[in-house]
């Protein structure tokens, strides 16, 4: 039973990665955009609100991990 619980934390380990990865991809691809001179107004908003709200997802993440496991998944504020 043991060895089950401690395949399931490692799943979650591994989910909380690769949710870590997306979120810092998005936040990576918004601020290309951000630096595009030529980018339309709409688009330069929308790539603000998709760093905000991947930043904020991480920090959730962060807070779920740190709860269930004391190694927690770098953010950009923890740099």
């Amino acid at each position: 039973m043991c060895i089950i619980k401690q395949q399931g934390v490692h799943m979650k380990n591994l989910a909380a990665q690769a949710l870590a990865f997306q979120y810092k991809l998005q936040i990576d691809n918004a601020s290309g955009l951000l630096n595009n001179n030529n980018a339309p107004l709409n688009s330069l908003d929308a790539a603000i609100t998709d760093i905000v709200l991947a930043n904020q997802k991480l920090q959730l993440l962060n807070k779920l991990v740190a709860e269930s496991n004391p190694k927690e998944i770098d953010t950009p504020e923890s740099k």
